[in-house]
């Protein structure tokens, strides 16, 4: 790999759309958007386009053209909904993530990001976090989540199913981490652990202790009292039924 800067293809991508009839605005989120980024950065990125329902072909469009930004080591189309994502790898070792939206998904540009092309003004106004905090529902979502996610990790290691265990234990605290960003006010909490690092925020005190050591019934069993320790803030109402419930199974590795 060559180091060569992942600026360049913002700079690519913008020069693009300023020449393309049909995009509308450019946003460059990331490490980038947020002023962070290094040679080691991927561009993520998203374009407005006119009409995009009616004219599915800009996306092949679209690859056609960041593809010929430089050699290509390979791509991948992702269908989300009404968008595509478009994931461009480079051989140089750049990561292009392009998300294609109809223009008139924006209202406003997101937080942490920035707007290089903007020609209709679409992203003239910052839009304010808030919209997309978790709301009461959803955090206690991702704590229920979390609870049964702990339970399952039990039963498979009780099964003598370690990686299924592992897996499971991992989406548990990856709804931990959500809570997390979300109890301290930070944008984009359900991105969880890329939210608290990318803010320079204190970690969940002892969150260490919830990875295990090996995948011995005993690693996993203190990995995930661990994690149960850490989720009872959140743990309210109904939910402190659910959290005794998978306790239960929890015992069940200690003998």
């Amino acid at each position: 790999m060559t180091g060569a800067d992942p600026r360049a293809l913002v700079t690519a991508l913008s020069d693009w759309a300023r020449a393309t009839e049909w995009v509308d605005w450019v946003e460059i989120g990331g490490s980038l958007g947020r002023g962070a980024g290094d040679e080691l950065s991927d561009v993520d990125a998203g374009i407005g386009v006119h009409a995009l329902a009616e004219h599915p072909d800009r996306i092949d469009e679209a690859r056609d053209a960041v593809t010929g930004f430089a050699p290509v080591a390979a791509t991948l189309d992702q269908p989300m909904g009404d968008a595509t994502h478009l994931v461009c790898v480079y051989e140089d070792g750049r990561q292009l993530s392009l998300v294609v939206f109809d223009e008139n998904v924006r209202t406003g540009l997101p937080p942490q990001a920035i707007a290089t092309v903007d020609k209709s003004g679409r992203l003239s106004r910052e839009l304010g976090q808030n919209r997309w905090d978790a709301d009461a529902a959803t955090v206690r979502e991702w704590t229920f989540l979390a609870w049964i996610a702990i339970g399952d990790a039990a039963r498979h290691r009780l099964r003598d199913h370690p990686w299924r265990a592992l897996k499971a234990l991992t989406e548990a605290r990856d709804h931990l981490w959500r809570l997390w960003a979300h109890t301290h006010g930070l944008p984009f909490p359900g991105f969880g652990a890329v939210t608290v690092e990318n803010a320079d925020m204190d970690l969940p005190p002892g969150i260490e202790a919830t990875h295990p050591g090996d995948l011995s019934p005993k690693a996993v069993h203190a990995a995930l009292l661990a994690l149960s320790r850490l989720l009872e803030p959140y743990t309210e109402g109904d939910l402190t039924s659910l959290a005794a419930t998978v306790r239960q199974r929890l015992d069940l590795l200690d003998r």
